[in-house]
């Protein structure tokens, strides 16, 4: 070989060390940037992420003065109420993070939110025994809906926005038609104070539970129970189907979370009691990912199977709500805030 082969040669392989070591330099940038810090991600590198392949947290909203107990998010997802202790409805723009105004009349604190399917307005539940129906425009109360003997802890809607259950202390779940603003019924068979209810996305089932550790399935149209879910130990916290309607995931206060096949009623995975008391569990809209806050100040991420995905650090103190939005995973807490972590898709 010549010396100006030789010389050429030299310079190749010089050049391609060097644009290795600007590749790894850019890709150790790119991973710093979107890797969320420990306080705000408790899972270790090894863990399996899902279709999300990065969570930050993107804002903390301040304003209660007390507990926040339950929020929901309008359709278009633009629109954030929250509600606690401190007896208020708050309303959040989830763009920007300002808050929009609050909403009064509750005497007791708010366990219970959700909005209506047209995004037009707000249902709240309270201690006080009342139901609430605000405009989400004007933040006015419109109606109050009364028949709870005592706390009203838990809220669903059918996805035409006509029926409306609530689960109360007072040991019924009762059904409501929200255009009259009338009570339906009461539902038979449940037993105990009634912690939570959930609608399938198709309108066909609801589900209840409480501190019987029970769980309940009912044809929601004819009313009629379906069937009986026995595995927990412990009261039946939050409930919430997957967006097929095939699955229904279960938070208890001993037991985790346990997911069950609504074709069979058999109990399909058990996982998430490390974490203390669950106070909520979310299904993400593709069905992917269940969502869940934790006594012990965390929300936790899994797959349908009970895969740990990830661990979310940040509240400091229990976490009492979770819900999804598109690409956006929102907790509530005992601190008085509400946090909302992004959540970014990964290629593929």
């Amino acid at each position: 070989m010549s010396n100006k082969g030789s010389s050429d040669l030299r310079l190749l392989l010089s050049t391609l060390v060097i644009s290795g070591l600007v590749a790894g330099l850019a890709y150790w940038q790119l991973s710093q940037r979107w890797t969320p810090s420990p306080d705000q991600n408790g899972g270790s590198p090894t863990e399996t992420t899902s279709k999300w392949q990065k969570i930050a947290l993107a804002t903390t909203l301040r304003g209660h003065q007390d507990e926040v107990n339950a929020i929901a998010l309008s359709p278009d997802g633009n629109l954030l109420v929250s509600g606690g202790d401190d007896r208020k409805l708050y309303f959040w723009n989830l763009a920007t993070g300002t808050a929009l105004g609050q909403a009064t009349g509750h005497t007791d604190w708010i366990y219970a939110l959700v909005i209506t399917p047209d995004g037009q307005t707000v249902i709240s539940g309270s201690k006080d025994k009342t139901i609430k129906l605000w405009g989400v425009s004007d933040r006015q109360l419109q109606a109050t809906l009364s028949g709870h003997q005592d706390f009203v802890n838990g809220l669903a809607l059918s996805p035409d926005g006509r029926t409306l259950a609530s689960a109360s202390y007072d040991h019924t779940v009762k059904l409501w038609d929200l255009p009259s603003r009338q009570e339906i019924t009461t539902l038979k068979g449940n037993e105990g104070i009634m912690l939570s209810v959930a609608i399938s996305r198709d309108g066909r089932f609801l589900a209840t539970g409480g501190v019987d550790k029970l769980i309940r399935i009912w044809d929601l149209p004819s009313r009629r129970l379906l069937r009986t879910l026995e595995g927990h130990t412990s009261d039946v916290n939050s409930l919430a189907f997957t967006p097929d309607n095939s699955q229904l995931v279960s938070g208890s206060d001993k037991d985790g979370i346990k997911v069950w096949n609504l074709t069979t009623g058999e109990l399909q995975h058990q996982f998430g009691s490390e974490g203390g008391q669950v106070f909520s569990v979310a299904v993400s809209p593709d069905g992917s990912t269940i969502a869940s806050g934790h006594g012990d100040q965390t929300v936790k991420l899994w797959s349908l199977s009970g895969q740990s995905l990830r661990t979310l650090k940040g509240h400091s103190g229990a976490v009492y709500s979770v819900i999804f939005g598109q690409d956006q995973l929102i907790s509530a807490s005992e601190d008085r805030t509400i946090k909302v972590w992004r959540l970014f898709p990964g290629s593929s």
